[in-house]
């Protein structure tokens, strides 16, 4: 009985010694878009210089480099953004591979977001973007200037 004993604590002891198989490491996952919806901020009571560092915070936080440029569009659009490509003719510089805008009229006032998409590579995915945005009350000129 003694033997029977010793011997069983004996084949715990060395399979607690015994090394096991470990999983693969999990691979980094490609970034993705939150599922939450697009909020534009405090556009109504902030000022447009607040506007639009909350909007430049949104769309950072939103859309990571690497994302599929198509997906980012197709989000933006189901948030009443309209996309397009830079017409030709504007595009110099580093022109973005997409801009997407929205306007809202709301009291006498127009506020615009656009979204600059950048594509450096060409292959389709996004690897930056520019948040624009804009207010336009009454006889206020470009960016809140004078007419």
């Amino acid at each position: 009985m003694m033997s029977r004993t010793f011997a069983a604590a004996l084949c715990f002891a060395l399979a607690s010694c015994a090394s096991l198989p470990i999983g693969q490491p999990a691979a980094p996952s490609a970034p993705r878009i939150p599922a939450t919806p697009l909020e534009l901020g405090d556009w109504r009571r902030a000022s447009a210089e607040t506007a639009l560092s909350q909007f430049e915070r949104i769309v950072a936080g939103r859309y990571a480099a690497g994302l599929a440029l198509a997906a980012v569009t197709a989000d933006l659009q189901l948030y009443e953004f309209t996309c397009a490509a830079p017409r030709a003719a504007a595009a110099r510089g580093d022109p973005p591979a997409r801009t997407c805008r929205k306007t809202v009229s709301l009291n006498g006032c127009t506020h615009t977001w656009q979204a600059h998409l950048f594509d450096a590579n060409g292959d389709g995915a996004l690897a930056r973007t520019r948040a624009l945005y804009d207010r336009r009350c009454g006889g206020d000129g470009l960016l809140g200037g004078p007419d």
